[in-house]
């Protein structure tokens, strides 16, 4: 019987391993380039391993990133010749199986779970395509989401042994230089450590030099921080924190209740922790529990709205939940499956789980379908005015702009950027200005107050060239960049002439719209970007009257595609 147990669970293994290289491939093909934030780290790398410093545009000391240690690597990646895109794509790929292992690991190890049912939480995770998706972005995700599971898998295996305590210190160190909210989960598992020495009276002297370290490594980096950027927190944080407290929950109330909803399967056992106690032999759960409180807890007040799409800050924390429902299963099927009318129960619960989480991953594949065409046709329009611009004008010329991915890496341009993210005048604005001008009595929002501050600050510093959106937002007509607020008023127009247009995403009413292959409602948050937007999301160009630098028509095909790009004469 034991030998057919172990043939069952090597022929399962096998078989989720087949899948989940055939998933891996065909999510990439869907999936060929990094994101549009990616590249925004690939040009600070870049700088960085050609001897410019961490700086997006050389001479610029702005920490327009939030993942220090993936910069890092990439630009050590580029130092030594590898291809900085292929690279970041690979190491996804790479940090993502390794989290996919954890998965299976942890019940594995530490709560004796054997067996075929031991693939239980493999195959959830095989049918989440979120953590694949951005597994190809070239982003820091895959390995911020390894290291928040390795971190509390650390925890465990470490339990009270000081050496051990150390080496998981300084893997929750590893996750705070990945990203800045890395810093949370050390801090919840400190309070942890905190409560049970008060009320249970237990040492903390195995887990000191653990926190000694940690301490003196991230002081040492927020000390190099502060002394090469002048700030004690990335640029980025300044960008994007200016929603007040309030405004940000009520945001992240609305992005957790559009994921739970989306992955409800998540919680289906939930109830079931009523009813059955899951055996904790090394107190393994305390971990677990601990960091998806606080990964949630950062979503809440943070997350707000994401342009991509799949509630990215939600995903470090799905492998441990996974991990939970596996347990909760296993336990279930472990105390009812004596009693026959339990056993259809939960083998029926069982098949709804797996079905809910299947349907979920269709519609999630198929919107990847969607976003693989308009990436591409985004793609295409970048790069050809990114080439014509590298080519014709080189570097000299400022372009303020929104975008500061895929368009400055490949035109490598000096960039202005308007959302703030690598430049500090728009960020300090932001963080001043920035939250919404909200009215109760009619129900509205507005960004005007930010706009005027935007407008002045724009005026003032004179780019060559200034690129902003002409896209509408269901949200509000105005917000960061656009030219609603700024191309209309008499301070832009003594200064600015129109030139062209372009679309990075057509038009939903137009011929270059992609075919639907699965209707999707544009009201669902998990599209990110696309949920808000009641047209296309495109560029008006202006230039600065005088600008020693030639004007440029865009001639678009009737597929909105830059046809040809044309030098006209100043006057």
């Amino acid at each position: 019987m034991a030998k057919s147990t172990n043939w069952t669970l090597l022929a399962g293994i096998l078989l989720a391993a087949c899948i989940y290289a055939g998933e891996l491939m065909h999510v990439f093909s869907l999936t060929p380039d990094p994101c549009e934030d990616a590249y925004i780290t690939f040009r600070f790398s870049q700088n960085l391993a050609d001897g410019n410093g961490p700086v997006f545009n050389p001479g610029e000391r702005v920490e327009g990133y939030s993942n220090p240690l993936w910069m890092f690597s990439i630009a050590v990646a580029h130092k030594l010749g590898f291809d900085m895109l292929s690279y970041s794509r690979m190491a996804g790929a790479l940090f993502n199986t390794l989290t996919l292992l954890l998965v299976w690991y942890i019940p594995r190890r530490y709560f004796s779970i054997r067996g075929p049912g031991s693939l239980f939480g493999p195959a959830l995770y095989l049918l989440f395509l979120p953590l694949h998706f951005y597994a190809a972005s070239g982003l820091e995700t895959s390995l911020y989401t390894f290291l928040v599971i390795a971190s509390a898998a650390s925890i465990i295996w470490a339990r009270a042994n000081t050496a051990r305590c150390t080496a998981a210190f300084f893997v929750l160190l590893l996750t705070a230089l990945t990203r800045p909210e890395g810093v949370i989960f050390c801090a919840f598992y400190c309070l942890w450590l905190g409560w049970r020495f008060l009320y249970k009276k237990e040492s903390l002297k195995p887990f000191l030099p653990g926190i000694i370290l940690f301490t003196l490594l991230y002081g040492a980096f927020l000390a190099w921080r502060l002394s090469y950027y002048g700030l004690p927190l990335p640029n980025t944080y300044y960008a994007k924190g200016s929603f007040p407290l309030y405004v940000r929950f009520m945001l992240g109330f609305f992005i957790n209740k559009g994921f739970f909803t989306s992955y409800v399967w998540l919680l289906f056992l939930m109830p079931f922790f009523i009813f059955v106690k899951i055996p904790d032999p090394r107190s393994a759960l305390g971990p677990i529990g601990l960091f998806i409180a606080a990964g949630t807890i950062f979503s809440f007040g943070f997350s707000g709205f994401d342009w991509m799409p799949y509630y990215r800050y939600n995903l470090p924390v799905v492998p441990l939940m996974i991990v939970c429902v596996q347990l909760l299963a296993t336990e279930l099927w472990r105390a009812w499956a004596l009693t026959p009318g339990k056993k259809i129960f939960l083998a029926a619960l069982t098949a709804c789980i797996l079905f809910t989480a299947a349907e979920q991953y269709w519609k999630d594949i198929a919107f990847n379908y969607r976003w693989r065409d308009v990436s591409q046709f985004a793609r295409f329009n970048q790069k050809a005015l990114g080439e014509w611009i590298r080519r014709e004008l080189g570097t000299k010329p400022v372009i303020a702009i929104g975008d500061v991915g895929y368009f400055a890496y490949i035109s490598q341009a000096t960039i202005m950027d308007l959302f703030g993210l690598t430049n500090r005048d728009f960020a300090r604005i932001k963080n001043r200005y920035g939250a919404p001008d909200i009215s109760f009595i009619p129900p509205g929002l507005s960004f005007d107050t930010l706009k005027s501050k935007e407008r002045e600050l724009l005026v003032q510093l004179a780019p060559d060239y200034v690129f902003l959106y002409n896209a509408r937002l269901k949200i509000s007509d105005t917000y960061t960049g656009s030219a609603a607020g700024i191309a209309g008023t008499p301070a832009f127009r003594d200064r600015y002439e129109y030139m062209a247009s372009f679309s990075i995403i057509p038009d939903f009413r137009s011929n270059a719209w992609p075919a639907p292959i699965y209707t999707i409602d544009v009201a669902d948050l998990s599209t990110g970007l696309l949920s808000w937007m009641r047209t296309g999301w495109g560029y008006d160009i202006y230039i600065r009257r005088g600008s020693p630098y030639p004007r440029f028509s865009i001639e678009l095909g009737p597929d909105e595609k830059i046809k040809n790009i044309l030098t006209v004469k100043n006057p």
